[in-house]
Order: structure tokens, then sequence, then C-alpha cells
């Protein structure tokens, strides 16, 4: 009997812990599709880990909104940076977080470029709601995505489905329905852009 009951208060834990990563998620975002998602459970804990991480150390529970026009001047300096064209950055960050530096997405993509836990780590990142720390990481990841596929929509397929996802596909933008949208999205935004020079 009281095996049974340790493990009801294990089950009972669990399930308040994927409900409290939820309600962080959701938060983050307002999107109903961050809302209880299983298949993310593991990267999703580490991305409100960071989320935590970072209210506790630097900004405390008030979350401040930065505005646009300084992330900008910021991502135009990452951007030259790394040799990529700013007003792609924008959109990029647009598309991916609408400007919000503490969105994390249902799959655990966290700040303004939504990078994943591990990608973020692979590009020296230290806190990833850190509006410098993340754009330097998402910039620095577009080009290195830029540079190995010569390519803008398959960087950006790269970048939203990895770059394996597009390699293993024959250097094509893989047939996945919200890849698909989201390249498109940026591309006529960046052509919009574009045909105003």
């Amino acid at each position: 009997m009281k095996l049974i009951s340790i493990y009801k208060k294990i089950l009972l834990a669990f399930i308040i812990y994927v409900l409290l990563l939820n309600t962080c998620t959701f938060l983050s975002t307002f999107n109903p599709k961050a809302l209880l998602n299983p298949f993310h459970i593991k990267i999703r804990t580490v991305s409100v880990y960071y989320l935590v991480r970072h209210v506790v150390l630097v900004s405390g529970v008030a979350f401040r909104e930065t505005p646009k026009e300084i992330i900008n001047k910021k991502a135009e300096l990452y951007s030259e940076k790394y040799g990529i064209d700013p007003d792609l950055v924008k959109i990029v960050i647009d598309v991916e977080s609408e400007y919000n530096k503490f969105a994390i997405s249902r799959t655990g993509a966290m700040g303004l470029m939504q990078l994943m836990p591990i990608t973020f780590g692979d590009m020296g990142g230290q806190d990833p709601f850190d509006i410098d720390t993340n754009l330097e990481a998402g910039i620095k990841y577009l080009s290195i995505q830029l540079k190995r596929f010569n390519n803008t929509e398959l960087a950006l397929s790269a970048y939203n489905a990895g770059p394996y996802t597009v390699s293993s596909r024959g250097n094509r933008v893989p047939d996945f329905g919200e890849t698909q949208r989201y390249v498109k999205k940026i591309m006529y935004r960046y052509s919009q852009v574009a045909g105003q020079d």
C-alpha cells in the first residue's frame, strides 16, 4: 500500500510539473499551441530553467519590454559583424518571436531569435534571454547556414528545421508545412523590403 501511495505522489508531482512547465511556456508567448505538447518536455524544461535563472539573477520579476528600435540597432551591429543583411535578421526576429525577448516556443526555442538550447550552447551563449547574447548567437547561427548552403531559402530552412534536415533532403526546403510556411513568409517580407531599396 505504501508503494502505491509513493507512486501516486510521484505521478501528482509530475502532473503539477507538466502543468507548470506548460503554463510558463504559454505565458512567455501567449500561444495556445504551446500548451500540453508532451514531445518537447525535456527541451522546454531546459528553456524554462534558463528563463527562471534569468528572472532570478538578471531581470527580476518585472518583465520590461525592450523597445524595438534598441533591438534593431543591436541586430544591425551583429549583422554587420557576421556579414548578414540586417533587414533579413529583423524579419527573422519578428517572425520567430515578434520581438519578445522572453519567448519560449512549444518546442523549447528561446528568446528573440528562438534558438534551441543545444544550438544556443553551440554558439557559445550563456543567457538566452539576454538580448545581446541571443542576437549574437542567432545571427552567428544564421550566418553559418548562409555560408553552408549559399542560398537564403535553404539557410532559413536550416535555421528552422536544422541543417541535417535540409542536407538529407538533397539541399531542398523540407516538405514540412511549418518550414515551408516559415520560409515563404520570410522570403515574401524580405522581397518587399528589397523592393523598397
